[in-house]
């Protein structure tokens, strides 16, 4: 949340309705979607040092109630400016109390307004099995942050053994997730360039959290310093590295990709000169190149600038006579830079 917008909400002691629309994020969900994505309250008892509301900051605080959040929410969604709500929580007294509020939220939502749309609830670390369980009745989306991949960052930044909290909580959301499906699923975040966890040991943890927990999406925060947190002197985290790990977990995700054939620089980060698919193409030599006419789909959508629907195209387009040249890929638009990784 923007100091600016902060101020404006403790200089009126109270949060307003036109305010929130400063917290409306453009979420991509097939189209740009526009969601309320806000805190209750920024009035934080934790103590991680990357973030901006933890205790021992100098922030302006505020806090709004989950009756008002609803109302004030309703009126946005009845004037078409939101389709949806993120509502998280700082951890305030304590985290049952923080979690109850959220939960309160979504039930005031659903049974006193009958609102039927998307609702997007944050786990706190700490809060009771009971009311994660309870969620489940009321939101379409659940996650919580894991931040980093390992303890050992996670330590650095924060409390010692929130890792395997945060780790407890996101198994049991798993495990309910198997009977009673969440329309969109469960998933986590990562904090990206405040430790020194490298791209290999994210990309890792999210392909165990995809293939064991069935998450459904991962998502990656470059570190920003911030000022007055401890860590105000570090580096921004550069936009290049953030959209590799992206195109990294999208390969994971939705290809099969093994994290440990990426390839990666001597520091264990995924290289930024070159695309995430190029630069395994280049490490795995020996799997190219890839017959065109003999190829199984698996084995196509491995080539760059080939994906699912480009890799469906050229099987389909094999049953009408062999390929012999590019230019019958060309008119499938499959971009040149797929040729040096493709025979006839």
């Amino acid at each position: 949340m923007s100091s600016n917008a902060t101020s404006f909400l403790i200089k009126r002691a109270k949060v307003e309705e036109d305010s929130l629309r400063d917290f409306i994020y453009p979420a991509k969900a097939g189209k740009i979607r526009p969601i309320l994505k806000i805190l209750l309250t920024n009035r934080c008892q934790g103590k991680c040092s990357y973030c901006a509301n933890n205790r021992d900051t100098n922030c302006l605080r505020f806090s709004i109630s989950p009756k008002n959040l609803s109302r004030y929410f309703m009126n946005l969604y009845s004037k078409k400016l939101v389709e949806g709500l993120f509502v998280s929580n700082a951890l305030y007294r304590n985290a049952d109390f923080s979690q109850e509020q959220i939960l309160e939220t979504l039930i005031i939502l659903r049974k006193k307004m009958e609102y039927k749309g998307y609702l997007h609830a944050k786990i706190l670390p700490g809060s009771d099995f009971a009311l994660i369980r309870e969620l489940f009745k009321y939101a379409d989306r659940l996650s919580i942050n894991l931040e980093f991949p390992t303890q050992k960052d996670l330590s650095l930044a924060s409390e010692k053994e929130l890792y395997y909290d945060l780790m407890r909580r996101l198994k049991y959301l798993s495990r309910i997730n198997e009977n009673e499906k969440l329309k969109s699923g469960i998933t986590t975040q990562f904090v990206v360039g405040a430790t020194s966890a490298t791209d290999r040991e994210y990309l890792t943890m999210s392909f165990y959290l995809y293939r064991n927990l069935k998450l459904r999406r991962v998502y990656y925060s470059g570190f920003v310093p911030i000022r007055g947190t401890p860590l105000e002197s570090l580096v921004p985290v550069s936009p290049l590295r953030i959209k590799r790990l992206y195109q990294a977990d999208f390969l994971i995700r939705e290809y099969g990709f093994l994290p440990s054939r990426l390839a990666y620089d001597a520091k264990g980060n995924l290289l930024l000169d070159k695309d995430v698919k190029e630069a395994f193409a280049l490490k795995n030599k020996s799997l190219y190149p890839v017959n065109v006419n003999r190829a199984s789909w698996e084995e196509l959508i491995k080539v760059p600038g080939i994906g699912k629907n480009k890799a469906s195209q050229i099987l389909k387009l094999r049953k009408e006579g062999k390929i012999t040249s590019f230019d019958k890929l060309e008119k499938l638009k499959i971009p040149a830079k797929a040729k040096p990784w493709i025979c006839y």
